[in-house]
């Protein structure tokens, strides 16, 4: 009879052979993903054509098609705050050729609609952030205000309020933080839309007449005098709007809000196959003349490590989910 030392030692042994050959099939897999090169890969977007959100796409899909040698496809897919576009990758099959380009309203929407069809944290698998755009608080030109402080003034005086726009994410939690905390929710109607790009038609035609959004879809309109910033929503004032003064500044403590994007793939995609596509995005992301594009739409490159990336989306789950819940109507 095989005495219990025997017994273990074999057993560490065929562990330790399992263990190999699973790390040989992982090594084997990222080295040959992708490996149908005739088969577009899709990167599916959430949101419409347009805005910088769209443009940092394009960006990203650019480099991994050179640098993998397959050909990308952008997948425009708006709706339902994002969820259309979400739940195909979600459902997609995990081989890595269909991702998600995810932005800010990834981690806000589950707390806006009620049955989900998938979970956003659980049903993702997080690749990488690519990029972060400051928050600007924008005004149509013909308003009155010219500062946080006059606009609340604005809503409050004015007999039916005053519109603000968004197209869901954190514009729309910037929006009701400001409703919340200046005491002007029954002041102002929060209005939302599709994507940045017919939020901001909305502002520019006087539909609405403010709006947080991403300094990247501002920037081609603040330049030409069309819309007028007169806030940031982070922390500290934005290497981009160094003059204008910050949301907390104004006397509205502890508004620290950023929009992003990144990218994610179905839950059940092969882990050599994330770390494969976050070492392509993130190298991409240190390309100087990449770099110089994103900071023209207002983004600076982020190429966080997947780990990294889930805990920023794990812990924005966290922390958005009561602000929006306290801002939401009691007969939703």
């Amino acid at each position: 009879m095989a005495s219990v030392k025997s017994v273990v030692s074999l057993a560490l042994s065929l562990l330790s052979g399992a263990s190999l050959v699973a790390h040989g099939q992982s090594d084997a897999q990222s080295r040959s993903y992708p490996e149908r090169p005739m088969r577009p890969m899709r990167l599916i977007l959430p949101i419409a054509p347009g805005g910088a959100t769209d443009i940092v796409a394009r960006l990203v899909s650019n480099e991994l098609q050179k640098t993998l040698g397959q050909p990308m496809v952008i997948d425009n897919r708006p709706g339902g705050d994002g969820i259309v576009g979400s739940q195909a990758v979600a459902r997609a099959t995990p081989d890595g050729y269909t991702l998600l380009f995810a932005l800010s309203s990834h981690t806000t929407t589950p707390f806006l609609h009620d049955n989900m069809p998938y979970d956003v944290y659980k049903d993702f698998a997080a690749i990488t952030e690519v990029a972060t755009q400051p928050m600007v608080l924008l005004v149509n030109p013909s308003l009155s205000a010219r500062s946080v402080g006059e606009l609340i003034a604005l809503a409050k005086s004015s007999p039916k309020g005053i519109n603000a726009g968004h197209a869901g994410g954190v514009g729309q939690m910037a929006t009701e933080i400001l409703r919340m905390r200046a005491g002007i929710a029954g002041n102002v109607v929060s209005i939302g839309y599709k994507g940045g790009a017919q939020s901001m038609t909305a502002l520019l035609s006087g539909e609405t007449q403010f709006a947080f959004v991403g300094a990247g879809t501002a920037m081609s309109f603040i330049k030409p005098g069309k819309l007028l910033v007169i806030a940031t929503a982070g922390q500290k004032r934005s290497s981009f709007f160094p003059d204008v003064t910050t949301v907390s500044e104004s006397g509205l403590a502890n508004m620290d809000i950023a929009a992003w994007q990144g990218v994610l793939a179905p839950a059940a995609t092969p882990r050599s196959i994330v770390n494969k596509l976050y070492q392509e995005i993130a190298k991409a992301l240190r390309i100087p003349d990449v770099i110089e594009r994103l900071n023209a739409t207002g983004s600076e490159p982020v190429g966080s490590t997947p780990e990294q990336f889930s805990a920023k989306l794990k812990q924005q789950l966290d922390d958005f989910g009561p602000i929006i819940k306290a801002s939401l109507p009691a007969n939703r």
